[in-house]
């Protein structure tokens, strides 16, 4: 039987996805076909999704999809649902387990899954294939004509080490010719934390006495994974994108000597959080071959950070982190958030200030978004605070209507964020952030967008004749 799994990535540039990646590998490891399809372009691409199904021997679909993109969900599930078999739509991501009654709503989806869905959807997928019921399978809501079947989840896979390595060849990014590729890697589950913009407080109520949340792979599984990667694709820098990687000294320093020890030749990037790593652990970081550490500062304001992020260290404990990279000489990236509840204009200042202190060499800033079912979001809806919902994007664009900061303000803010801080010590990073703002505003308009492609295609051939005077000159 065919497994056809679906990507949402509508306005995005989503390159992989970790769960799918399990998912596939635990299916083709008991014998099923899986197929993935990415869908960026909803009007050009679900009639490919019905042209597969129309092939035949697809027993169920199963749709991956982040709050952002789970508005399409009812318009890619009644393309599937066309066809006069009935296939099961499963919808399943951070979204569902958020807010799984999301069901009720959109009667093409037959279920929705809750938490982490390897063994759950392989143990839904066997009972399809046997011709069983499964409405019983934990992890799941299904749709029982008018009724909902709600089934508690199962106990946590403690031990990571017993699931297949993740499937990378069904991404389109890693079946790509034309780049180098920069594979990232989770090694570890779960994290202790409970930052209010996040979900893992959900996480870790649905996972209440059912195991530990908290888990890491061994160091060897691990490696593992990055040399059959490498093999298979040839890179030499790869991403880490564990919220808790320097959390656990003892996995980190084994991590780091055995990785140092390989002779592969590769350098790599992860996050830290401040006040988890010492002088001992970023020299364990810069002999293991990491190159940059990302760090999520959020906000300058102390205030804002505790009370209403709930991430309780201090600005001295971000400048010591930044320092501390910067002596071992591992570069720096600063994750910064404005427009959340509380947020003015002089707090905007303090984020600016901080970033100024530790001068990060790269910087992301986002306006925050409400994801429904985190705490700060519900706190969001249960205040009117809400416009408009679900923006494609987080990067640039505010929902949120408050009273101490207006939306212009926000998205002006973000916009010129970073300028602002790298023209003091950093012009070139500047510059380029102004060329990367010019080109997204010519991309955005279709007229300039136009012009722009019909000028620079005359440059180009202009680029590409000098090049082969010159060659046949010197050759």
């Amino acid at each position: 039987m065919k497994v056809l799994l679906i990507l949402l990535k509508v306005n995005s540039d989503c390159q992989w996805h970790v769960g799918l990646g399990y998912i596939s590998a635990i299916l083709k490891a008991k014998g099923y076909t899986v197929d993935l399809m990415e869908i960026g372009d909803l009007q050009k691409q679900l009639p490919a999704v019905q042209a597969k199904i129309k092939q035949g021997d697809v027993g169920v679909v199963g749709i991956s999809a982040n709050s952002h993109q789970f508005k399409y969900i009812p318009e890619v599930a009644a393309k599937v649902k066309e066809y006069p078999f009935s296939i099961p739509i499963i919808v399943g991501g951070v979204h569902t387990t958020l807010k799984p009654e999301a069901i009720d709503s959109i009667k093409e989806i037959d279920g929705v899954c809750i938490g982490e869905g390897e063994e759950a959807f392989l143990e839904l997928v066997d009972k399809i294939a046997a011709g069983d019921n499964y409405f019983s399978v934990k992890n799941f809501w299904f749709r029982d004509g008018e009724k909902i079947v709600r089934n508690v989840c199962r106990p946590l896979t403690e031990n990571l080490d017993l699931l297949p390595l993740p499937d990378r060849s069904i991404f389109n990014y890693f079946n790509s010719l034309h780049e180098k590729k920069v594979p990232r890697f989770i090694f570890s589950r779960g994290c202790p934390f409970e930052c209010s913009y996040c979900c893992n407080h959900i996480f870790k109520r649905i996972y209440k006495d059912l195991g530990k949340y908290v888990r890491w792979r061994s160091v060897d599984s691990a490696l593992v994974e990055i040399e059959r990667t490498r093999k298979e694709y040839n890179f030499d820098y790869f991403k880490l994108d564990d919220d808790t990687f320097s959390l656990n000294k003892a996995w980190l320093k084994e991590f780091c000597e055995k990785l140092a020890s390989k002779d592969w030749g590769l350098t790599f990037e992860c996050n830290v959080r401040p006040g988890t790593i010492d002088e001992e652990g970023m020299e364990l970081l810069k002999k293991g071959g990491c190159r940059m550490i990302k760090i999520g500062v959020e906000t300058g304001n102390v205030d804002l950070r505790k009370s209403i992020l709930n991430r309780s260290f201090s600005n001295e404990d971000i400048i010591k982190t930044f320092a501390l990279a910067k002596k071992f000489g591992i570069k720096t990236f600063s994750f910064n958030m404005i427009g959340v509840p509380g947020e003015t204009m002089d707090t905007v200042k303090e984020s600016v200030d901080l970033n100024l202190k530790i001068k990060p060499d790269f910087m992301q800033v986002t306006a925050f978004y409400p994801y429904p079912g985190t705490v700060l979001g519900d706190l969001c809806f249960a205040k009117n605070l809400v416009g408009e919902e679900y923006e494609d994007s987080y990067m640039d664009k505010s929902i949120l209507n408050l009273t101490t900061i207006t939306k212009k303000e926000i998205e002006k803010s973000v916009k010129s964020f970073k300028f602002k801080i790298y023209w003091q010590y950093n012009k070139k990073m500047a510059l380029q952030e102004k060329k990367l703002q010019l080109i997204k505003y010519i991309v955005s308009k279709p007229f300039l967008h136009y012009l722009a492609r019909l000028i620079y295609k005359p440059i180009k051939l202009l680029k590409g004749l000098r090049l082969k005077i010159l060659v046949n000159k010197y050759h």
